[in-house]
């Protein structure tokens, strides 16, 4: 393990990819699980997931800007 202050700009853009691919799944989940008794809090995660996966995937276009297309 690395002390976070080790981290290059490289590391830190995959590892906030990493960070919100994880929340997004996380909240998508929750909206699985509540869906059939919550469907008002079942959409709220869903659309909590979306704003996730839209983080993610300009996250992942500035890496691959930046660093090519392998993230690690």
């Amino acid at each position: 393990m690395r002390n976070f202050s080790d981290l290059t700009e490289r590391d830190l853009l995959a590892l906030a990819i990493s960070s919100e691919e994880e929340d997004g799944r996380v909240y998508a989940d929750f909206a699985h699980d509540l869906r059939d008794d919550y469907p008002g809090s079942a959409q709220m995660f869903s659309d909590m997931a979306a704003e996730e996966n839209e983080h993610r995937r300009k996250l992942i276009d500035a890496f691959a800007e930046r660093f090519g297309p392998h993230i690690p």
